[in-house]
């Protein structure tokens, strides 16, 4: 039998949390068992590991509520909101990817969802990690919730071609040196095979050996004023990353993976397909291939880096929002509680294919994940140590324009070794200063 003490816990909760509705307009309980709502996103929400599990334990909650899934492209994502807000038709939730985060702030269009968490037991500041939740946090006011905790973090490994090779297999405390010895010894020119390979992204790959080699694309994440891609660390790092593709041929080139067919997918294939040792990237790659991750016996370290005393590593990542123009808040307060926390995780995580899901940013449902089968991958740990060490890229309303401009016209004429990194990066720089 529940105590008196349980009770009266549940209804100060309770009060706290109707008050905290009651400052941005909560609706009725009958909106809340018969509401619809609407969830943007600029990718197939829907179609993420475990939605339907997710969704099911929702509605055993609040009744047969219609869920619509409105997905427009990245480019023209925001432009439709803010077409949607002005003619009065706007959705409830939207996902809000990091980078162009401050431009959502900026329009003021997003919930203030700071009193809501203060009021919400299990879904406070503290039971998210804290790397992740700062990004979407401004003046101390929580405007989205992040849903995933995967940075570009993980050395994925083949051990059979490790033990045919007769190489030592990776460890958390690996520096570039023992990747680029490890890359080498791993690699089979005749036969196309590579010792290394990376993201099908090109701005990942190079963000991946900026970052975690000491270097950075400006002075200050939060306020920047000044670029530093042309300082001595990140020139070095380029270097390194140059050198791996064009010097040591143990990590195929841009050029080479559009040869195969087009870069999209043609990393990954290498590594399902027994042509790269080894991969670097974020969880995701075994969350979208588990059967083929778990047939193989795939397993995971925290990725290299330069100096293993002075660890970082790139991070994306989505947070979920309420819109301020929405009229089921109240509901979408409640879907966002099951989405992103404990309860939506654990049903996810029972419907997906082996458990397959994306790490959680709500500490304790990541941490029943962290106890669960991984059936796909010796363990979650490597993700897990990697969270501390996270970096964004600069919280900037135009950082975007910035990097399209700046950075993306020579980059991949500068890692294919045509254009001089020296040159490249000094250019690169005084782009970015002119327009910070």
């Amino acid at each position: 039998m529940r105590s008196n003490r349980f009770f009266c816990t549940r209804a100060v909760a309770a009060l706290a949390t109707a008050a905290a509705l009651a400052v941005f307009g909560g609706v009725s309980a009958t909106a809340q068992e018969t509401g619809k709502l609407t969830i943007a996103s600029f990718y197939p929400v829907d179609k993420v590991a475990g939605w339907e599990g997710m969704l099911k334990s929702f509605r055993e909650k609040h009744g047969d509520v219609e869920i619509e899934v409105q997905v427009t492209p990245f480019a023209q994502y925001l432009p439709k909101l803010l077409s949607q807000i002005a003619g009065g038709d706007a959705p409830d939730v939207v996902a809000v990817e990091n980078t162009p985060f401050p431009q959502f702030v900026r329009r003021n269009i997003l919930e203030d969802l700071t009193p809501l968490m203060e009021a919400t037991d299990g879904f406070t500041r503290d039971d998210f990690f804290e790397h992740l939740l700062d990004r979407y946090t401004v003046d101390g006011k929580v405007h989205g919730i992040p849903y995933d905790a995967q940075p570009f973090a993980i050395l994925y490994y083949n051990p059979s071609m490790f033990e045919q090779a007769g190489v030592e297999e990776p460890t958390g405390d690996w520096s570039w040196d023992q990747l680029r010895s490890a890359a080498l010894a791993l690699t089979d020119q005749d036969t196309q095979t590579y010792g290394l390979c990376l993201s099908a992204n090109t701005r990942s790959n190079w963000r991946y050996f900026l970052f975690s080699g000491g270097g950075s694309y400006v002075d200050d994440g939060r306020m920047p004023t000044r670029s530093t891609v042309a300082d001595a660390a990140s020139v070095d790092a380029t270097k390194f990353y140059i050198a791996l593709m064009n010097e040591d041929k143990s990590v195929p080139t841009v050029r080479t993976l559009e040869a195969m067919g087009g870069a999209s997918q043609n990393c990954t294939n290498l590594f399902l397909n027994g042509k790269s040792a080894m991969m670097i990237g974020g969880f995701w790659k075994a969350v979208e291939n588990p059967e083929a991750f778990k047939k193989m016996g795939v397993k995971i370290a925290m990725a290299p880096v330069k100096d293993p005393q002075d660890r970082v590593y790139p991070t994306g990542g989505t947070a979920y929002s309420i819109l301020r123009t929405s009229d089921n808040k109240e509901l979408a307060w409640s879907f966002l509680q099951e989405f992103l926390g404990e309860a939506g995780f654990k049903a996810a995580y029972g419907e997906a294919d082996l458990g397959a899901i994306y790490p959680p940013a709500h500490r304790p449902a990541f941490n029943w994940y962290s106890s669960q089968p991984i059936e796909f991958l010796d363990g979650l740990q490597p993700n897990s140590d990697a969270l501390a060490f996270i970096r964004f890229a600069p919280f900037r309303t135009d950082w975007t324009e910035i990097r399209t401009r700046c950075v993306d016209p020579d980059l991949d004429a500068m890692l294919n070794g045509t254009a001089n990194a020296d040159e490249t990066l000094k250019a690169m720089a005084s782009c970015i200063d002119g327009s910070l």
